[in-house]
């Protein structure tokens, strides 16, 4: 584990290391900070995109809409663990009623 990695949520980690392993094209780049602007930096475009909504919609079972493909959601791995955390929330319980909030 990188010192990058430390004091990172779950979902943060998990999808730092997505990133890392599916989204760099170079393994002699830097480490990716949970602050790093992913899009600035390259790393994330519109193939970029498509592929953590993929991975985000598998691994935390979200229904990414139209209305969340906007760039402050992807912009970093912090932003896009909020977004899936508030997802989350959103997703109805087995009866139809919005997840209580945490």
């Amino acid at each position: 584990m990188s010192s990058t990695n430390h004091n990172l949520t779950a979902v943060e980690r998990e999808l730092q290391d997505f990133v890392v392993s599916e989204l760099v094209s170079s393994g002699a780049a830097p480490p990716i900070t949970p602050d790093e602007d992913l899009i600035k930096r390259g790393i994330v475009d519109s193939l970029g995109v498509m592929q953590l909504v993929d991975f985000c919609e598998s691994r935390y079972g979200l229904r990414v809409t139209d209305a969340d493909l906007v760039p402050e959601n992807f912009r970093t791995v912090r932003n896009l663990a909020g977004y899936v955390e508030r997802k989350q929330a959103e997703k109805p319980d087995r009866r139809g009623f919005p997840s209580p909030s945490r």
